[in-house]
């Protein structure tokens, strides 16, 4: 079982894998990594207060954004763009502008994060 700092250390990788990935081009999995470093951050706050969603794959996605949406409400049109944008990426394919927009979701959410909590995720 994962606690924040095994979290936020994968957060920071997949962010910094998010923006390679964009640099060279693979627009295709810049929302995957991408969406990965949000949960990865979602999952080391919330391994503060005990809760470790990805123990049960099945309902980590909802949970994950159903706790994110409680504890963070002024973020929830960034976590929607970013999923939204992900699966325009991930399935239709290249489209450089929309992964531009997916890492610019991703900076403000865990950008606000990390000054919210003082946990960091760079």
């Amino acid at each position: 079982m994962g606690d924040i700092r095994h979290h936020s250390r994968l957060a920071k990788e997949k962010r910094e894998a998010a923006h390679d990935e964009y640099i060279k081009g693979r627009y295709t999995v810049v929302g995957d990594l991408a969406i990965k470093a949000v949960e990865q951050a979602i999952e080391a706050l919330a391994s503060l207060e005990g809760l470790h969603f990805h123990v049960h794959p099945r309902s980590a996605h909802a949970k994950r954004i159903r706790w994110f949406k409680d504890k963070f409400p002024h973020l929830s049109g960034y976590i929607d763009m970013l999923w939204g944008a992900y699966g325009t990426l991930g399935y239709e394919g290249m489209d450089g502008d929309r992964a531009k927009k997916v890492l610019e979701a991703m900076e403000v959410i865990l950008s606000e994060l990390e000054r919210e909590t003082g946990v960091r995720f760079r």
